[in-house]
């Protein structure tokens, strides 16, 4: 019996050893990634993301997008990505460039948004449909 039970430990402390390294090694968010992406993507035609370096090329007065930075998120990631490919609006607006690249670009800028701005307590999509 006290065999079985040291037996039982070292499987138990084994097990929690491997799971501490893969979590461990699991991809960390690359935030100089997100934001070669994020100009890749050429969201910064129009958006800055200024504390971040990244201004907007577009600087007419009528450039009405948001910097990104500390920008009020009031949808949750799902909702973006649908809004970026132009499957959904935001007060009855799409969004006026539909995203063309790879979902894992748009992943990454949309986490680089997510870490930078400022989360809507509710976090509902109060949205209306086209």
């Amino acid at each position: 019996m006290k065999a079985l039970s040291k037996l039982t430990i070292v499987l138990v402390s084994l097990i929690a050893v491997v799971a501490f390294v893969l979590v461990a090694q699991e991809k960390t968010f690359d935030e100089e990634l997100a934001k070669s992406k994020f100009i890749e993507a050429k969201c910064n035609t129009c958006h800055a993301f200024s504390h971040l370096g990244i201004e907007a090329k577009n600087k007419s007065a009528s450039n009405k997008a948001p910097d990104l930075y500390n920008y009020k998120i009031e949808h949750d990631k799902d909702f973006l990505v649908k809004y970026l490919k132009k499957e959904e609006s935001i007060n009855n607006k799409k969004h006026p460039v539909a995203f063309k690249g790879k979902d894992e670009d748009l992943d990454l800028i949309l986490s680089l948004l997510l870490l930078h701005g400022k989360h809507d307590e509710n976090h509902n999509n109060n949205t209306e449909k086209e």
